[in-house]
């Protein structure tokens, strides 16, 4: 059987990579600022540390949702005009 994915909800995959990029900001955080060496953070203290580590997580977690969802309105826009994502799907033999 042969699909062809016309239309991606851009709210949706807002809200998914929301979800997501979340927790991979807040990782990325804890790593940047407390588990690997940086000279420059050495002079800050743990309350600013844990400060910078809220704000890395929400931007992160905001501006790569934005970006997806802005993605997902760009091929809403071409796929309507050219062909969407194809996808060849079988039945296995389980």
């Amino acid at each position: 059987m042969n699909y062809e994915l016309k239309s991606v909800a851009p709210v949706s995959v807002f809200f998914n990579g929301l979800r997501v990029f979340l927790i991979v900001g807040f990782l990325v955080a804890i790593l940047s600022f407390f588990v690997i060496p940086n000279p420059s953070m050495n002079i800050v203290g743990f309350g600013r540390k844990l400060a910078a580590t809220a704000l890395f997580t929400g931007v992160y977690g905001l501006v790569v949702s934005l970006v997806l969802m802005l993605i997902a309105f760009l091929y809403n826009f071409w796929a309507g005009k050219f062909r969407g994502v194809r996808f060849h799907i079988e039945q296995s033999a389980d």
